[in-house]
């Protein structure tokens, strides 16, 4: 019989610091609620705990990975923002443009950046195709990122899902790592 791979302490200790941070925040959640105040604050402190411990957990619990000879990691990511105002992300936009086209008047300006989808190309294209964080006109809620051993490289036809490796995940996700920026629900306005 074989026996199961012991955690190591550094990995048991940051499990215990987690565990202490979530009952605190749980505590502080509590406390808020049976006052009668607003919960919120807290409530994203319980979540932002919890995101740790999960992942502290999965540190211990984790089974060894196999060795291996290569193949293709995918990376996904996924982050969710608030945006209160949609033409504040146009102004956004627009301003990407003026600074790629700082001698483009206004009109100019205007007509190649009409609406949302062209704000979102101007915001990537004056950052050279990287999504900016924070995001213009917008506030993180929560994120994501999966690591996926995968098959093969992503499709080259655009009529391809790139994100078609994510129906995948069982049994091939390497890693996930969970961000809590503010609960949902909740905007800093």
């Amino acid at each position: 019989m074989v026996d199961a791979a012991q955690p190591d302490e550094s990995s048991v200790a940051a499990l215990r610091v987690a565990a202490q941070a979530l009952k605190e925040a749980i505590d502080g959640h509590l406390a808020v609620l049976t006052a009668g105040t607003d919960p919120s604050a807290e409530r994203g402190a319980v979540l932002r705990a919890l995101a740790s411990y999960d992942d502290a957990l999965t540190s211990v619990t984790a089974a060894p990975e196999p060795a291996r000879t290569g193949g293709v990691l995918s990376v996904l990511t996924r982050t969710d923002h608030h945006v209160a105002d949609f033409e504040q992300l146009v102004e956004a936009g627009r301003s990407a443009y003026r600074a790629i086209q700082p001698d483009a008047g206004e009109d100019e300006v205007r007509a190649e950046v009409p609406d949302v989808s062209s704000a979102l190309y101007e915001i990537l294209h004056v950052n050279e195709d990287e999504v900016p964080f924070p995001f213009p006109a917008a506030k993180p809620i929560a994120g994501m990122v999966w690591f996926l051993s995968t098959r093969e490289a992503m499709p080259v036809d655009l009529h391809d899902s790139p994100f078609g490796v994510a129906a995948e995940v069982a049994g091939n996700l390497l890693y996930a790592h969970r961000l809590i920026y503010a609960p949902p629900g909740v905007h800093e306005d």
